[in-house]
């Protein structure tokens, strides 16, 4: 195959990255091994320097989720003077599949320095580079949402038949049935999942239990289902035990009898919303206490991982600040930690001045409107996605439980379990808010706008801490910040509209959100950064 020599910006000698990736197995079309392969007699040929090869092996490029070394190489290119000329790949695709993710970290790479060249897509160099690039990476978004509805409909037809893969349920069992290829009439062995009669009588114990109050270790001291107590919590809410099948997005009523009554499932249910609620009662009052404003809306620049609050203190000092938890938990990230008063007052001084004021509100207002007239597609594109991250997340997180259930836990185990259910638990969340019929955004006129600006910065002014704390969750969706000595960078991810309703007499009143946003919202970014001066000695 004929490679596409580098652009003139880079000239032999030069230093070079390359990222690899591919989506698994050694036989699939150019494997990482066969990348590497080329693009090192690519760089012989061509006298480039190849000083470091990142590559993420079995990934999909669908998301950035679970592609460690793509992260690696992001936050390593934020170190100006270690920095390459350029960047090689096969093609834009081992890069990224999506759009937004292709734009955002191509244009972040560009900014530290990096020429990023593709040795199979054909880019021409000048003032069209950028919209030829742009209609590659629309394509290959494109050809990987029509491989995913392919699968998907190839998926369902065998489902629709009653075949299931993978291992069933605790309580079901593997039986052989033959299903037929609805395109080319062909016949092939799968299996259902039928009830086990073995194990029929422990599953209505462990619900008629649950339904009566017994906790987790007692159902599983009398039962002995499963070899952890976490294998429970998805056990409890899996309708197969009612008849209902639900698998890869297809739901069948009356896949099999019922093995629970109608009766106890209920009672299950409305004891698991109970315990949840209590839960999040007890934890609700150390929140409230909390002098963290942005709590739970903070992520780490270099790694994409959550930020916590950590305090402290000492007979000295007092020390409040934002961490990274993946520093904290594999020790891989060096990021620093961020004072918390120097983050907050960036973060709410950035929504009085600029984002909230009524000029850029209104602005904004219009930019909103354009596009939800053509957001539709993407939203449903989006959802497809979502759906296909959480059964990969399903997959990776019942792969980990066998292996506590059969090898015992270990500390390695047990954080891969818990970084994999809090992953999916975040797209569960977003593919709640995506089956949300979409609501017009209201058309505010400019007093309407100067009124709703003008409360909304009252409440970030407000002396009390919840109240400026509901304020922000309702306003903005995430902060990606990073501390560099002196230096502070943040994208601030905000909604619009913001938290308010238009009220029938005409007046605005506040409708605050704190766990989340209206699917109506729109999201937008503003980048900020602040520079401490150094004091003169």
């Amino acid at each position: 195959m004929n490679l596409l020599p580098p652009p003139s910006t880079l000239p032999p000698g030069a230093t070079v990255w390359a990222y690899l990736r591919d989506s698994g197995g050694q036989d699939q079309d150019r494997s990482i091994n066969r990348q590497l392969e080329a693009i090192q007699e690519y760089c012989t040929k061509h006298q480039l320097q190849l000083v470091h090869v990142y590559q993420d092996e079995a990934r999909s490029g669908t998301t950035t989720a679970g592609r460690d070394d793509f992260q690696r190489m992001i936050a390593q290119s934020k170190e100006l003077e270690s920095n390459p000329m350029g960047l090689l790949l096969w093609n834009y695709a081992r890069f990224a599949r999506d759009l937004d993710d292709s734009t955002y970290y191509k244009s972040l790479l560009r900014r530290n320095g990096l020429i990023i060249h593709s040795l199979t897509d054909p880019i021409p160099e000048g003032p069209y580079a950028r919209f030829v690039e742009t209609l590659i990476d629309i394509s290959n978004e494109e050809r990987s949402r029509q491989t995913s509805i392919d699968a998907k409909d190839g998926l369902r037809s065998i489902v629709m038949q009653g075949a299931v893969s993978g291992t069933p349920p605790r309580g079901f069992k593997r039986v052989p049935i033959v299903t037929i290829n609805p395109r080319t009439g062909e016949e092939r062995k799968n299996h259902r999942w039928d009830p086990d009669p073995d194990l029929i009588d422990k599953v209505r114990q462990a619900f008629e239990m649950r339904a009566a109050g017994s906790t987790l270790l007692q159902i599983h001291k009398a039962t002995r289902l499963y070899g952890s107590l976490n294998s429970y919590r998805t056990f409890f809410t899996n309708k197969i035990y009612i008849g209902i099948l639900e698998f890869g997005g297809t739901v069948i009523e009356h896949y099999c009898d019922p093995v629970i009554d109608m009766e106890t499932w209920k009672a299950v249910q409305k004891r698991i919303e109970e315990t949840s609620q209590k839960r999040f009662t007890e934890l609700h009052p150390r929140r409230a206490n909390s002098p963290y404003l942005l709590s739970g809306m903070v992520k780490c620049a270099k790694c994409g991982s959550p930020m916590y609050g950590n305090t402290v203190s000492d007979p000295a000092k007092r020390d409040e600040a934002y961490r990274c938890s993946r520093a904290r938990r594999k020790r891989d990230c060096d990021s620093s930690r961020i004072s918390r008063r120097r983050l907050e007052d960036l973060v709410i001084s950035t929504l009085e001045e600029y984002i909230l004021i009524p000029d850029s509100m209104l602005a904004t207002q219009e930019i909103a409107l354009d596009n939800q007239v053509h957001g539709e597609a993407r939203r449903e594109q989006k959802k497809r996605t979502k759906q296909e991250d959480a059964r990969v997340l399903s997959r990776e997180i019942a792969n980990i439980t066998r292996a506590i259930a059969s090898t015992g836990h270990s500390q390695a185990l047990l954080d891969a379990l818990h970084e994999k259910e809090a992953e999916r638990a975040v797209i569960n969340s977003e593919l709640k808010e995506l089956e949300i019929p979409i609501e017009p955004i209201p058309n505010l006129s400019p007093p309407q706008i100067e009124s709703a600006s003008k409360r909304l910065i009252e409440r970030l002014k407000s002396s009390n801490l919840e109240t400026r704390r509901e304020t922000l969750r309702g306003i903005i969706f995430e902060v990606v910040a990073e501390r560099d000595g002196p230096r502070l960078e943040a994208f601030i991810t905000y909604y619009y509209p913001p938290p308010f309703d238009l009220a029938p007499t005409g007046s605005l009143s506040m409708s605050l959100t704190p766990v989340g946003a209206h699917l109506y919202r729109q999201t937008f970014t503003y980048h900020v950064v602040s520079e401490t001066k150094t004091r003169p000695k």
